[in-house]
């Protein structure tokens, strides 16, 4: 029996769902339909098999759309129209021109290798040389607002000085749209001639990235690289008195400039425009080209190099960024690491682990043991010496750097020293420094812990697991020597100063700067004066010191 005749024998139901839900009836129709033309084109697909996979039936679809090719120019619509509408979602107005038009085209890569549905609808299009686009009116109107909307960034980059002119969003739609559907359309014959590894996980992260580096690049004003380009001038930055409250009125202000709280990317791409502005040139000498990719158990993962001048094997330091285990990446602690590189003469390892809250505890943990394989199997290559290896970061970094130590330590990996820029090392409130900083500066202890939740939904491990929360360890014995700078007005000074408690108490070497004056989060202000610069040199003279 047909749709049709089981619709004439009086199935009610049915039609009484025709008529109160018209548009999720519409709905499934097109998602049916969908699957029918990208697996048999516009000619092999039947109305007959696509109303028997639908919960209506042929009757309607003719009633909603005329013609198979109704349908199908129907189906095309849709399919732009939730591009479209992700485009839309990203706000991308609110964005500086350079991250608005990488995450445009980052985006455009993800969307097509996840929707690999809608490239080959194109394709099936494509094939028909376009002639049902050309009748589906809403089309044109769609798929304008694209253009527009790359126009609108491309004219603010060339207004701000960063892009070259000459060019057109139609031109620029083209490259992105050529890298992102090729990655789709050409996955079968290319891997078939070549291997699969640019579509596992590693090889489509890497392609992700370059997309968005290759447009950058060509837009790019002569002369002004891509880690440039939203850089203030270097006189602007100088001329700021070198205070730390001048630091502080700055950094606040670039946040204040985020519209809303935003979800994780918006804030991580805010973070990484907030860095490169008040980036600094990388001291002389220091390359900062290089990258490499590990795989882990949790994900590939990207680090970068900071080479400092220097007779190889060099002692090297795997550095973990800050940033709340939310946020932050090689790039926004490029001040830091190439400065590091540069003064204690150590190869900078800078790893981009994977961030929180859509991989908490323990992911981005668990990829440390690999980062660390890596460069003792790598050590040859990398032209570093495996037993000066040493593990350093700030914040939430400083928090992985010193749990890691303890899975090194219990698995018998020598480390040579961990340097721990204010730490996370528990997460007591109720210690002195929690409640007398707790409105700040910088930081308050309610963001703090907001960021704990997020890396640690389960408050149990927060209170007990010595992985997330060092100072609980039951013993720190046998840990590689460390140098702690912490800053005084922090909410989470005092942890720190217990965890340098506990290494001495264990026999482990430990030398505590307590940063007088100065506020979590200081050593971006390198370059408002010489208290942030300082102290680095002081890290960087005992690691130095300590590993030679």
């Amino acid at each position: 029996m047909t749709n049709s005749d089981s619709e004439s024998s009086g199935n009610g139901a049915a039609r009484r769902h025709w008529k109160q839900n018209p548009e999720a009836v519409r709905a499934n129709i097109l998602e049916v339909a969908r699957r029918a033309f990208v697996t048999h084109g516009l000619t092999g697909a039947k109305i007959d098999d696509i109303a028997a996979g639908t919960e209506t039936s042929k009757r309607m679809i003719y009633y909603y759309f005329g013609d198979k090719e109704g349908l199908y120019r129907a189906v095309m619509e849709d399919a732009y129209a939730r591009v479209r509408a992700a485009e839309d979602e990203l706000e991308l107005a609110s964005l500086h021109p350079v991250e608005a038009l990488r995450r445009l085209a980052e985006f455009t890569f993800d969307h097509h290798a996840e929707h690999a549905d809608f490239v080959r609808l194109v394709m099936v299009e494509n094939l028909h040389n376009a002639r049902h686009m050309e009748k589906a009116g809403d089309l044109s109107g769609q798929n304008i607002s694209a253009i527009r909307l790359l126009d609108a960034i491309y004219q603010r980059g060339c207004a701000e000085g960063l892009f070259r002119r000459g060019l057109s969003a139609l031109e620029l739609h083209w490259h992105i749209s050529a890298l992102a559907i090729f990655n789709v359309a050409n996955r079968a014959t290319f891997s078939s001639l070549f291997g699969d590894s640019l579509f596992e996980p590693k090889g489509q992260q890497q392609l992700r990235r370059h997309v968005g580096d290759m447009l950058l690049r060509f837009v790019m004003r002569p002369g002004l690289s891509v880690e440039e380009a939203s850089v203030r001038p270097i006189a602007e930055t100088r001329a700021i008195h070198p205070d730390i409250y001048r630091f502080r009125e700055t950094w606040d202000a670039t946040w204040a400039t985020l519209p809303t709280e935003g979800d994780a990317a918006t804030r991580r791409l805010h973070f990484e425009s907030v860095s490169r502005s008040l980036r600094l040139p990388s001291p002389e000498g220091v390359e900062t080209d290089e990258e490499h990719w590990i795989d882990t158990d949790c994900g590939p993962v990207r680090v970068r190099l900071f080479r400092p001048p220097g007779t190889e094997p060099l002692p090297a330091l795997i550095y973990l960024h800050g940033g709340a285990w939310r946020q932050g990446s090689p790039e926004t602690h490029w001040n830091i690491t190439s400065r590091l590189a540069a003064w204690s003469g150590h190869l900078v390892i800078s790893v981009d682990y994977a961030l929180a809250p859509e991989h908490p505890y323990p992911e981005a943990l668990q990829q440390m043991p690999a980062v660390i394989a890596w460069a003792r199997e790598q050590a040859a290559t990398l032209g570093l010496d495996p037993a000066r290896l040493s593990i350093g970061g700030d914040g939430a970094g400083g928090n992985l750097a010193a749990a890691a130590t303890l899975i090194c330590r219990d698995a018998g990996v020598p480390l040579a020293a961990q340097l721990l820029i204010y730490p996370v090392c528990d997460f007591d409130t109720s210690r002195p420094s929690c409640s007398e900083y707790s409105e700040g500066p910088l930081w308050t202890l309610a963001q703090l812990l907001s960021a704990h939740a997020q890396y640690c939904p389960d408050m149990t491990l927060r209170e007990r697991d010595p992985l997330v929360a060092p100072l609980l360890a039951a013993d720190h014995s046998g840990l590689p020597r460390a140098y702690l700078a912490l800053a005084e007005h922090d909410p989470l000074r005092d942890s720190g100063l217990a965890y340098a408690g506990a290494l001495e108490a264990a026999g482990v070497p430990a030398e505590v700067d307590p940063g007088k004056g100065l506020v979590r989060d200081y050593l971006h202000a390198i370059g408002f004066g010489s208290a942030a610069e300082d102290r680095l040199r002081d890290m960087s003279a005992w690691l130095k010191r300590t590993v030679g």
